[in-house]
């Protein structure tokens, strides 16, 4: 009796000793992400956490030791606010304007660039050196191009007879709008470019010989063959281009400074003015807030209506 129980004892023993690898193989890889969380929860969770705080809290910098919680108030008066909604048709109208003209630029160039020659090579190195160039750099050039005193815009426009004389282009609200979004499209339209050429040439030959030999256009080629391979990529240019829309602040700053009048003046660039301006952090961090659930929603909204799934079943 004695003996079978040491027995019972030792093999129990034996399958703790067994089953501490097994644990120790099972904790291994969350052991091995446990740092990276911990940087990624001090760097993003804990500012996403303090900006929840403060959106929810009156926090003026010229009070500094009122800071009664508030509930939603900074949200409603954010809603409310006859600058928000005036800043929100502006975001929505230009995330618009640079949507369409980012995938119109990147598909076109891509198809050139996609054409087989001996410069394509330099070809798609040039390109991209407008996306190489820092935002702000970019913007102070185009700054200088749109000057309604001496702008290379003005001088090339009025030598070939476009224009009469000279004019103000960051100076008129509609123009200024434009402005911004044709730098915008030279800045990133080159990264479009690329990414759709990415796609291009992932494209089986075959499907384009099977379209032609069946009598298909360059346009019925394009829609049946080139656009449905495109989808994805055009899914995701949706996405950046809507999330740069929505956050689009140093353009501003540079270019337009928010004018003429509040033309310019968008989601992002009230949030600025919220906060560096009147200082009130609270209504700050609420319209950053909301800023973040417009562009959350609107994304959701791209991928239900572009699936992409079906291209790979």
């Amino acid at each position: 009796m004695a003996g079978i129980q040491e027995r019972g004892a030792a093999d129990l023993r034996l399958g703790r000793a067994r089953a501490r690898p097994r644990r120790a193989v099972a904790l291994y890889p969350y052991l091995s992400i446990l740092p990276t969380l911990l940087v990624v929860a001090l760097i993003s969770v804990y500012p996403l956490l303090f900006a929840l705080d403060l959106s929810v809290h009156r926090n003026i910098l010229t009070e500094p030791l009122a800071h009664p919680f508030v509930g939603l108030r900074n949200f409603a008066e954010t809603f409310g606010s006859y600058y928000f909604v005036r800043a929100l048709l502006t975001t929505l109208r230009f995330t618009a304007m640079i949507i369409a003209g980012t995938l119109a630029y990147g598909i076109a160039v891509s198809l050139f660039l996609n054409r087989p020659g001996r410069l394509a090579g330099a070809s798609r190195i040039a390109i991209l050196i407008p996306w190489a160039i820092p935002t702000v750099m970019a913007a102070i050039i185009w700054r200088w191009i749109f000057n309604g005193n001496y702008g290379a815009l003005n001088a090339l426009l009025v030598s070939i007879g476009v224009l009469p004389e000279y004019i103000s282009w960051l100076g008129n609200p509609l123009l200024a709008q434009l402005s911004l979004v044709l730098t915008h499209i030279w800045k990133w339209g080159p990264l479009a470019a690329i990414m759709c050429l990415a796609t291009l040439q992932v494209i089986p030959r075959d499907l384009y010989e099977a379209a032609y030999i069946d009598g298909g256009g360059g346009w019925a080629v394009f829609r049946f063959v080139t656009l449905p391979f495109l989808r994805p990529t055009i899914l995701l240019l949706l996405i950046l281009e809507t999330i740069a829309g929505f956050v689009t602040f140093d353009l501003i700053y540079v270019l337009t400074g928010g004018g003429p009048a509040d033309a310019t003046t968008m989601l992002a660039w009230f949030a600025y003015a919220e906060i560096f301006r009147f200082l009130n952090l609270g209504k700050g961090a609420a319209i950053a807030f909301v800023i973040g659930a417009l562009t959350l929603g609107l994304a959701l909204i791209y991928v239900r209506l572009l699936r992409t799934e079906e291209l790979y079943s």
